[in-house]
């Protein structure tokens, strides 16, 4: 696991990680090597204690004193560090020298970077319904009468992993512009908002044709819920971070309106009754491509919109005072 949690305290998304774990960076005292390890470390002030056991070989390459380098909540840090042996453990002191102002964070390929990433993550999160979906579609599924319930209880379990992996990749591009913002707050608030959505959206599976019934104004409402439960969410975890976080509801439920109009229309055509399971994912990843290409470029271009209001904003009252 090293490899992955080292390549996860180096990206937006270490804060998964850093609050206990760092990225040590050391020299090896006889070949020269660079070793590279997390550890798990406490913090007083400008010390970092790390505790090893005796068996592993790294902590040997400390010296008294030994320079070496961290990656510590996301930044570039030096220090020294001393090693000593306490039966049964050996204790890791390291004393962070002042940190260096980094350089500034570029903002200008934000819109590019979101839609890069966000139309990934959408079409490998999209593909766990799709699948789910056509598997569930079978006539095995009916078992006892209550084949829908299933039917439905699984898509949004699906729709919940869809979420968490969304989440991830708005995520990653948005810390790398706002770093107070929490991964997993992020992360929980689009999950919750998928799930809301898909529970929204497989109620035709479950009700059939009584959902037509149902009065006009609660009809709007599940629509309303369904396009907005996710932005309404996130916009609680922006709050505080950006100004006017709620424009983040309009936007993203109106990026989604599209988005999914987007994939009706490709998909409505293709799908037939009695195409065969593989033909029914094939047409769906094809319409949630799309789906999240558009979904994607849309909220990028509301998400620099935000920010850069903000920050317009700033500049105005900074040169009011």
């Amino acid at each position: 696991m090293n490899p992955i949690a080292g390549w996860l305290l180096r990206t937006p998304l270490h804060d998964l990680l850093s609050e206990r774990v760092a990225l040590l960076a050391l020299t090896g005292r006889r070949s020269g090597a660079a070793i590279r390890l997390p550890v798990r470390y406490e913090q007083r002030g400008d010390t970092l204690t790390v505790v090893s056991r005796p068996s592993r070989r790294w902590w040997r390459n400390l010296d008294e004193g030994s320079p070496v380098r961290l990656t510590l909540r996301g930044r570039a840090r030096h220090g020294h560090a001393t090693a000593v042996r306490a039966d049964p453990v050996v204790v890791v002191t390291i004393r962070l020298a002042a940190e260096q102002p980094g350089p500034p964070q570029a903002q200008g390929r934000l819109w590019w970077r979101w839609t890069k990433a966000v139309t990934l993550g959408e079409i490998t999160g999209f593909a766990v319904p799709a699948v789910v979906a056509a598997q569930v579609a079978g006539p095995e599924w009916t078992l006892l009468g209550i084949g829908p319930l299933l039917q439905g209880a699984a898509i949004v379990m699906a729709g919940a992993v869809e979420g968490m992996i969304l989440g991830l990749a708005q995520a990653y591009v948005l810390r790398a512009a706002l770093p107070a913002i929490p991964t997993r707050a992020w992360v929980r608030a689009t999950a919750a908002g998928a799930v809301i959505a898909w529970s929204v959206g497989v109620l035709p599976i479950v009700l059939g044709e009584r959902i037509v019934r149902w009065p006009p104004a609660v009809l709007v409402l599940l629509g309303l819920s369904l396009l907005g439960s996710m932005g309404l969410l996130q916009a609680r975890v922006l709050r505080g971070q950006v100004r006017e976080a709620w424009r983040w509801v309009i936007a993203s439920a109106g990026s989604w309106l599209i988005a999914l109009g987007a994939f009706a229309l490709v998909t409505t055509p293709l799908w037939q009754e009695g195409q065969p399971g593989w033909l029914v994912v094939t047409i769906g990843v094809l319409g949630g491509v799309v789906m999240a290409a558009t979904v994607a470029a849309l909220t990028g271009a509301a998400i620099v919109r935000l920010l850069s209001s903000g920050d317009d904003r700033c500049r105005r009252e900074r040169r009011l005072s």
